[in-house]
Protein backbone atom coordinates (compact mmCIF):
# COMPACT_ATOMS: atom_id res chain seq x y z
CA UNK A 1 0.00 0.00 0.00
CA UNK A 2 2.81 2.43 0.88
CA UNK A 3 4.47 1.67 -2.47
CA UNK A 4 1.33 2.68 -4.37
CA UNK A 5 1.02 5.95 -2.42
CA UNK A 6 4.70 6.80 -2.92
CA UNK A 7 4.42 5.99 -6.63
CA UNK A 8 1.38 8.26 -6.94
CA UNK A 9 3.14 11.12 -5.15
CA UNK A 10 6.19 10.80 -7.41
CA UNK A 11 4.03 10.62 -10.55
CA UNK A 12 2.09 13.72 -9.47
CA UNK A 13 5.33 15.57 -8.83
CA UNK A 14 6.65 14.74 -12.31
CA UNK A 15 3.37 15.77 -13.93
CA UNK A 16 3.38 19.09 -12.08
CA UNK A 17 6.98 19.83 -13.05
CA UNK A 18 6.58 18.97 -16.71
CA UNK A 19 3.32 20.91 -16.94
CA UNK A 20 4.99 24.07 -15.67
CA UNK A 21 7.82 23.72 -18.16
CA UNK A 22 5.44 23.26 -21.09
CA UNK A 23 3.41 26.27 -20.03
CA UNK A 24 6.53 28.43 -19.86
CA UNK A 25 7.72 27.23 -23.29
CA UNK A 26 4.30 27.92 -24.79
CA UNK A 27 4.30 31.41 -23.30
CA UNK A 28 7.82 32.15 -24.54
CA UNK A 29 7.07 31.00 -28.08
CA UNK A 30 4.08 33.31 -28.43
CA UNK A 31 5.77 36.57 -27.46
CA UNK A 32 4.97 38.47 -30.64
CA UNK A 33 4.45 42.17 -31.04
CA UNK A 34 3.07 44.16 -33.93
CA UNK A 35 5.44 46.92 -35.00
CA UNK A 36 3.79 49.67 -37.01
CA UNK A 37 5.91 51.21 -39.74
CA UNK A 38 4.99 53.60 -42.53
CA UNK A 39 6.19 53.30 -46.09
CA UNK A 40 5.62 54.89 -49.49
CA UNK A 41 3.60 52.80 -51.93
CA UNK A 42 5.81 54.03 -54.79
CA UNK A 43 9.12 53.86 -52.90
CA UNK A 44 9.03 50.84 -50.52
CA UNK A 45 12.61 51.54 -49.43
CA UNK A 46 11.32 54.67 -47.65
CA UNK A 47 10.39 53.53 -44.12
CA UNK A 48 9.37 55.65 -41.14
CA UNK A 49 8.13 54.93 -37.63
CA UNK A 50 5.53 57.72 -37.90
CA UNK A 51 3.12 58.93 -40.60
CA UNK A 52 4.19 61.66 -42.96
CA UNK A 53 5.12 62.35 -46.59
CA UNK A 54 7.57 60.50 -48.81
CA UNK A 55 10.71 62.62 -49.22
CA UNK A 56 11.06 61.41 -52.84
CA UNK A 57 7.58 61.98 -54.26
CA UNK A 58 5.53 63.69 -51.53
CA UNK A 59 2.88 60.94 -51.31
CA UNK A 60 1.39 60.04 -47.93
CA UNK A 61 3.17 57.19 -46.17
CA UNK A 62 0.88 54.20 -45.57
CA UNK A 63 0.75 52.02 -42.47
CA UNK A 64 2.46 48.64 -42.68
CA UNK A 65 2.21 46.32 -39.68
CA UNK A 66 5.05 43.89 -39.24
CA UNK A 67 5.03 41.06 -36.71
CA UNK A 68 8.20 40.86 -34.69
CA UNK A 69 9.11 37.86 -32.57
CA UNK A 70 10.63 39.23 -29.41
CA UNK A 71 12.38 35.89 -28.63
CA UNK A 72 14.28 35.57 -31.88
CA UNK A 73 17.53 37.30 -32.76
CA UNK A 74 17.01 39.64 -35.71
CA UNK A 75 20.10 38.18 -37.42
CA UNK A 76 18.42 34.77 -37.70
CA UNK A 77 15.59 35.95 -40.02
Amino acid sequence: MKTIIITMIIATGFAACSGGTNKKNAQDSTTMTAKVMYTCSMHPEVISDKPGKCPKCGMDLVKKEMMKDMNMDSTKH
